[in-house]
């Protein structure tokens, strides 16, 4: 039997995932919706709770995204306000120096001891970051990672030496100290899809999250990184799915769920989305799975990667993935994160068991 973690991803933003005016309205990004779903995330079994990084909504009828948590303030309310699910925050490396994010992940756990993790990106879509003045100009793609290498060593040190002396290129520290040390070094997750941003994962972080669906692509995505971890002797790198799902009572229900959100889809927020990363100076070097998680260009209002079907047939279905992408975990994206949420742990995951996988959601 394969035992596999599964969390989910927090809908921070209004809208959650679903980019369309017909978007569950309860996804509404206040914070008491975000405390009910990772509280009912925490008593159904989940191991972790992501929240994404966002800086801006996008024009359109459906407001998507114009009002959003931000990821590491957040995580301390809900570390306070759970007791057992680990909790991911996510940060840009070029946004924040490491010692500003060093200091805030030593109090996020004294919060919550040994469940803080943080989620490391460097930013791809220009308009996400540039109309707060926070885009890092005159950095190529590979060079932003870089800055990301030397970023995430600086802030290893920090916690876990006495007195830090470093001058880097894009850092400098000089006889620095830092206290109190968290319990434990959080665990770092990226999501770099392409060969650069593997690489940091690889050499830097315990978790890779790969966008997961019922492709070939998405496949070969899994077994490249499982590859590249492997050839760099870091065999004990995570490999985690992100499954985008519409679940049903039945398969009709669910793709009559989803023509309900397209009908109402968003396409001049989906175009927003799209030209902030036309307008990255690097487009040419920014994975093709970044740019999918809109929905722009398919005519479907949820990213090109998402699954529909019931809540039974899902189960197979996620668990070939499992299987043929050699997945260590899964992390959820649904559009109702209460009612979904609960129908998926009882009827999906709890089926995973028929396909040789489980997990411990259900189990709590």
């Amino acid at each position: 039997m394969r035992m596999i973690d599964a969390g989910i991803f927090i809908p921070v933003g209004n809208r959650g995932w679903v980019v369309s005016s017909n978007a569950p309205e309860e996804e509404d990004a206040s914070y008491p919706r975000v405390l009910t779903v990772v509280k009912k995330a925490e008593a159904l079994g989940f191991d972790f709770a992501l929240s994404p990084a966002i800086w801006r909504g996008y024009q359109g009828s459906s407001e998507y995204w114009m009002r959003s948590l931000e990821s590491l303030t957040l995580s301390a309310a809900l570390l306070q306000a759970t007791s057992r699910i680990m909790v991911y925050g996510t940060v840009h490396m070029t946004v924040y120096p490491p010692a500003t994010i060093a200091k805030m992940i030593g109090t996020l756990d004294q919060i919550g001891p040994g469940r803080v993790g943080l989620n490391l990106v460097t930013g791809a879509n220009y308009l996400d970051l540039s109309h707060l003045g926070l885009w890092r100009d005159g950095l190529d793609h590979d060079e932003r990672y870089d800055l990301a290498d030397e970023w995430i060593t600086v802030a290893k040190r920090l916690w876990s030496e006495g007195v830090v002396s470093h001058k880097g290129r894009h850092f400098a520290l000089d006889e620095a100290v830092m206290g109190p040390k968290p319990s434990r070094l959080p665990p770092l997750a990226n999501a770099g899809a392409s060969g650069r941003g593997m690489k940091f994962a690889v050499d830097n972080c315990d978790i890779a999250f790969i966008a997961t669906g019922e492709g070939q692509e998405y496949i070969a995505a899994a077994k490249s990184a499982r590859t590249t971890a492997g050839a760099a002797g870091k065999s004990d790198l995570k490999i985690y799915g992100l499954f985008t799902l519409i679940p049903g009572d039945t398969d009709d229900d669910a793709r009559a769920r989803l023509a309900h959100f397209d009908a109402g889809v968003d396409q001049e927020a989906q175009a927003h989305i799209a030209q902030g990363y036309a307008m990255n100076p690097n487009a040419k070097d920014v994975s093709t799975i970044s740019k999918g998680r809109g929905g722009h260009g398919t005519g479907s209002s949820v990213a090109r990667w998402t699954m529909i079907g019931s809540y039974e047939s899902l189960a197979g279905r996620i668990a070939k993935v499992v299987d043929e992408g050699d997945l260590d975990g899964i992390i959820l994206v649904v559009p109702d994160y209460v009612t979904d949420l609960e129908a998926i742990a009882g009827r999906t995951l709890s089926r995973l068991v028929e396909y040789g996988i489980t997990c411990r959601v259900g189990q709590a």
